[in-house]
């Protein structure tokens, strides 16, 4: 055990680099600034959708208390928490223990294989807790104040709240570990990861078609009936997923079979990562192993396919842009996060559009606007989706990040910095711009956005993609995270594609504090679009000039 624990704070440090971090606020007096930036990244960019989990959790709670079910709100949030965990945790585990770039270093090792596996579970668990605690606090925090809880209540539901991630977590990992004892997962990792994502992407989406049809009128009444029922709603959630309604009772219920479902809660969750370690040794080297035998079709060349291969010429920025294109598509966590930004807009109009018919509120949203009175205002607003989808790319602020252990090679090639960073500044324009068209094509399909109005909004948005796209780019040329273990880790636990949103989302605010100008002076509609043009190229140019300025200097700074 003392090695597992030696070998957990070993990737722990690694994982968020905390020696670099240590290193870099203690010494580097100029980086300090650096924790107040991401705070307030972090704020200013889920901030508001926290408040608005909050209030929910505190409706719930109310109506919960009203119908003599307060503790309605825990298992809630512990059911959320742990099927998001257990889903979204599933790919994690997957290249955690089977495709990190330090299974080569340590398999080698005098380790057991349970204490390799041991220490990368027990890593996945904290990052999770990133999940766990902003949705399970708040409401330990509700329930607690009005039921007028003690410290006992605080006591468990510390204790359960560190260990809710154990029981969705060590699932995923044992349904893993025997899938890739059967099955070899690595030939078809990259396609299995895409579905993945995409799914969960989808599955967000039927969410939240679901919640929009349920009843908007009597929805007091329709919870009511469900409580009033046999089993009631918080019997059927715990069928469904029975460690919910453990920790629910657990923390609910201060008699001694409340500390039996607490004791059961912590006992299965400890039992099953000793029964997961136990595992480990019996198949994880075995499955690992296994999945490294990767056979490739060959193909042989003929000598004028060769001739035609070694013969092509093109211009280095064509060549390092097809190239990071490539490297892109051929990455699953990269297609994921990279994509789902351009898929944003449209899928907010979409989701809209297929409301109609859900709610009143819903409808006469739809109707203002078919209004042509308001045509000028809807225009703004498509503008405005377009470049929300343009702002959620984090290709470009991630763009040297990517390169990881491999940047020596963009120092070697005979290609300057200069060059090599227009060519990424064009794959995370062009990423941009597709979500803008894509955007622009469900406008005019659905909302009936006329030609006109769309190539108007599209310009404007291009244009102000030309600055989103070179600041973010300039935050990774800066501060690039070149050390990684797995690509999750160049894009997920990367800074600087946070801070990158945040600096669109105030590109944003500076076109936006600029057409209310506008509009409180009551400027022609095309006065308001030359405007905002004028502006998105003010702000595009010293964008650019900076990042090729500094590229050339910081290119020849940055060490592996």
């Amino acid at each position: 055990m003392n090695r597992l624990y030696s070998l957990f704070k070993m990737q722990l440090n690694m994982n968020f680099s905390i020696s670099a971090l240590k290193y870099r606020f203690t010494r580097e007096k100029k980086k300090r600034w650096e924790p107040f930036v991401i705070a307030a990244a972090i704020l200013f960019g889920g901030g508001p959708m926290y408040v608005y989990y909050i209030l929910g959790m505190n409706g719930l709670f109310t109506i919960g208390f009203s119908l003599n079910h307060p503790e309605m709100v825990l298992t809630l949030a512990f059911i959320v928490t742990q099927v998001l965990i257990l889903f979204f945790g599933l790919f994690y585990i997957l290249g955690s223990f089977y495709f990190s770039h330090d299974l080569d270093t340590l398999v080698p090792l005098p380790l057991k294989p349970y204490e390799v596996l041991g220490s990368k579970f027990l890593v996945v668990m904290v990052n999770e807790y990133i999940t766990a605690i902003p949705l399970l606090l708040p409401a330990l925090i509700i329930f607690s104040i009005g039921t007028g809880q003690g410290i006992v209540f605080w006591f468990k539901g510390i204790f359960l709240l560190l260990t809710a991630p154990v029981i969705p977590l060590i699932i995923g990992a044992l349904f893993v570990m025997l899938l890739m004892r059967v099955v070899n997962l690595r030939r078809n990792k990259d396609l299995l990861t895409i579905i993945g994502g995409f799914l969960g992407i989808i599955a967000i989406v039927g969410v939240n078609l679901v919640i929009q049809k349920m009843p908007k009128e009597g929805g007091q009444d329709f919870l009511k009936n469900l409580l009033a029922s046999q089993t009631g709603l918080i019997e059927v959630i715990g069928r469904a997923f029975p460690p919910s309604i453990w920790a629910t009772f657990g923390l609910s219920d201060n008699s001694l079979t409340g500390w039996g479902y607490f004791a059961l809660f912590i006992g299965v969750s400890v039992a099953l990562f000793f029964a997961l370690l136990w595992l480990a040794n019996l198949v994880f080297y075995k499955a690992l192993i296994a999945g490294q035998e990767v056979s490739r079709k060959k193909r042989i060349l003929t000598g004028i396919e060769i001739a035609r291969q070694y013969n092509k010429v093109t211009s280095p920025v064509l060549a390092i842009f097809i190239r990071e294109w490539k490297l892109l598509l051929r990455t699953p966590i990269y297609v994921i996060n990279g994509l789902t930004g351009a898929i944003m807009g449209p899928l907010m109009i979409l989701i809209m559009f297929f409301a109609k018919g859900t709610g009143p509120n819903v409808t006469q949203l739809i109707n203002a606007i078919m209004n042509p009175e308001y045509s000028l205002y809807i225009t703004l607003g498509g503008l405005g989706i377009m470049l929300f989808t343009a702002g959620m790319n984090i290709v470009a602020s991630t763009s040297v990040s990517r390169e990881g252990k491999n940047f020596w090679i963009a120092k070697m090639i005979p290609v300057s910095p200069q060059q090599q960073i227009l060519a990424k500044f064009l794959q995370g324009y062009s990423i941009s711009a597709l979500g803008i068209v894509t955007t622009s094509i469900v406008l005019g399909i659905f909302i009936k956005f006329s030609f006109p109005r769309i190539l108007v909004i599209v310009i404007i948005g291009l244009l102000t993609s030309v600055s989103m796209t070179a600041l973010n780019l300039l935050l990774d040329v800066l501060h690039p995270k070149l050390s990684w273990n797995s690509e999750q880790e160049a894009m997920k636990q990367n800074m600087n594609g946070g801070l990158g949103m945040l600096v669109s989302i105030f590109i944003m605010a500076v076109l936006a504090a600029c057409t209310v100008a506008l509009i409180l002076l009551q400027a022609p509609a095309w006065v308001i679009f030359v405007g905002l043009g004028i502006v998105s190229i003010i702000l595009g140019i010293p964008s650019l000039l900076a990042l090729f300025g500094v590229a050339e200097k910081k290119y020849k700074e940055m060490e592996v």
